[in-house]
């Protein structure tokens, strides 16, 4: 038995659930955490993404970057808040620059 609201199963509305996400994001807390969060996750997706292309595996990109793949694997499996020195080891191990810059909020 599907409950509903209105027309649209509850779950599946995106109206509500970005009701609910732009709620949340006004606790400063949550909006960092979630920044933070946004930013690793772009970089692990990208990391990734890189290491198919160029057909590396974990061991192979750990080794490249010179860092323990153990600690790769933490990375790529967002265990770990890495630090900046060690994320850029593995942007170098995949043949890439890190980078940061600011974007700023539209206010």
């Amino acid at each position: 038995m599907k409950k509903t609201l209105g027309k649209s199963r509850i779950g599946t509305d995106s109206h509500i659930h970005n009701d609910i996400f732009k709620e949340i994001m006004k606790n400063k807390k949550a909006k960092e955490s979630f920044d933070t969060e946004s930013i690793m996750f772009d970089f692990i997706e990208k990391v990734k993404s890189e290491m198919k292309k160029k057909h590396l595996t974990n061991y192979a990109l750990a080794k490249r970057a010179q860092i323990d793949h153990q600690v790769l694997a933490r990375i790529l499996n967002g265990q770990k808040n890495a630090e900046l020195a060690t994320l850029a080891k593995v942007a170098n191990g995949i043949g890439a620059r890190l980078k940061m810059d600011f974007v700023f909020n539209d206010k």
